[in-house]
């Protein structure tokens, strides 16, 4: 039943329900608190009486509740259910003809039932001519003929516009659930694989666990930063935390394919020609780093910083060498520093000249981002494992896998593993030719990003002095 509608009725019973055979019908999908065989109106000895069929909310007279047949009232306000429809019960002595007569005493005054908000004060006319209230109910009827037309379109468009905002709105939500799934999937591929590489690394691969390790993280972090900002609906969040989930699953990536790599044939016909390096600059004042030879007369390649200090302008006392797999210590001097870059030449007194060499990339080989590296040196110097033949410690280097991220004209960026003792380490390409020396890091990074000279400077600065 809609909001202002009015039925007249000179029935003596009357059923209420929304059955469509009731003589009060209400709206079977809307009026759900009205059961189908609701109540019933029933006129006897002169009165209307309401009762209850048994309705599963209910009915209740002037907010009550009523278990009994109950006598009604001329204005009685009548709720089917307690949150139900409410109508209200009028008596019209007079009906809708034009003229009647006085009604008998046993004969039933006229119903006259209206929604909230809608009822009407009817006055009973007697004698011959038109119903005063018919009258008025025609001419209102007349007039207000258009301006309901208009507001039922009106309600119309605005039905069919929320239904629509409904219908966007759901597919934008199932848009959304669909694309957090594809990027959960995603991003779970990523980590598995990349646990996987980690469980398998073997233990020459030093410190590209903990690069394996940090980014994994990194990656877990973005991608549920990225599902809380897709729920949310922020498209700017998203955008930006897309970028960076991407920037660093391509990092997961490319790490695990360096890992991937076979690095034996690298590891073994360079790591005899990589040396520990220790720059006494005063009594007790001692640094270490690594170095790595590039000539068999025993040219070998570190940063100025080691040999130089971090000023670059100091001078070591002493310089000690001592090549990988060996332990033996030879002295060493500076033959030139780069006044350009970070780059330093040494030469150590070897008889017969230096167990092994590594070859320089020629410029047109330059290191390339994505392709994967590797460092062999000494980080952290002594103070990592090392082995012994009696009394003498065996210089014991480190090789760390990773990815090249980054190629400036003077800087190469890496994914990988760097710490104090590292510095003056090469960086080899998977065909084992250096590509950089490195020189430091990002400290925020936890060693996990290093920076190295670009090989063509090492040609540039061993010309100079050849």
């Amino acid at each position: 039943m809609r909001a202002g509608l009015q039925i007249i009725s000179a029935k003596s019973k009357l059923s209420i329900g929304r059955h469509p055979g009731s003589d009060i019908q209400f709206d079977s999908h809307t009026d759900l608190d009205v059961s189908t065989k609701h109540a019933e109106l029933t006129f006897r000895s002169g009165h209307w009486y309401l009762t209850d069929l048994g309705s599963k909310n209910g009915t209740l007279v002037n907010g009550h509740r009523i278990e009994r047949e109950t006598r009604l009232d001329d204005t009685d306000q009548i709720t089917f259910g307690a949150n139900g429809p409410q109508v209200e019960f009028r008596l019209v002595p007079d009906s809708t003809p034009d003229s009647i007569t006085q009604p008998a005493i046993d004969e039933p005054a006229v119903p006259y039932v209206t929604g909230r908000g809608q009822a009407v004060n009817l006055k009973q006319t007697r004698g011959k001519g038109s119903s005063t209230t018919q009258r008025i109910r025609i001419e209102v009827a007349r007039q207000t003929k258009g301006f309901r037309a208009v507001l039922l379109l009106l309600f119309a468009t605005l039905g069919v516009t929320i239904a629509s905002f409904f219908v966007i709105d759901a597919r934008r939500k199932r848009s959304r659930l669909e694309e957090i799934s594809v990027m959960q999937i995603m991003v779970d591929s990523i980590l598995h694989t990349s646990e996987q590489t980690i469980a398998e690394l073997r233990g020459e691969m030093a410190g590209l666990a903990d690069v394996l390790r940090g980014s994994h993280a990194e990656v877990t972090s973005l991608g549920s930063a990225l599902i809380a900002a897709r729920e949310s609906g922020d498209t700017q969040q998203v955008a930006l935390l897309r970028q960076r989930l991407d920037t660093a699953s391509a990092a997961l990536r490319n790490q695990q394919n360096a890992a991937s790599v076979d690095w034996n044939a690298v590891w073994s016909s360079s790591q005899l020609a990589v040396a520990m390096v220790w720059v006494e600059f005063g009594p007790g004042e001692v640094a270490t780093g690594t170095a790595f030879a590039v000539n068999s007369d025993g040219t070998l390649l570190t940063n100025r910083h080691v040999v130089a200090g971090a000023s670059g302008d100091r001078v070591p006392t002493r310089i000690a060498v001592k090549f990988a797999d060996s332990y033996q210590v030879f002295s060493a001097s500076v033959l030139a520093t780069s006044s350009e870059v970070d780059l330093a030449v040494l030469r150590v007194n070897i008889t017969g000249g230096v167990p092994t060499t590594l070859s320089l990339a020629a410029e047109d080989a330059a290191a390339r981002p994505g392709q994967p590296a590797v460092i062999i040196g000494f980080p952290l110097g002594t103070n990592l494992p090392q082995s012994s033949v009696g009394s003498q410690i065996v210089a014991s280097p480190s090789l760390t896998a990773g990815t090249i991220s980054k190629v400036l004209r003077d800087v190469v960026q890496l994914d990988a593993y760097g710490a104090q003792g590292s510095s003056g380490s090469p960086i080899l390409s998977r065909e084992g030719l250096v590509v950089g020396v490195l020189y430091g890091g990002r400290d925020e990074s936890g060693g996990r990003i290093v920076f190295g000279v670009p090989a063509s400077y090492a040609h540039e600065l061993l010309n100079s002095i050849r």
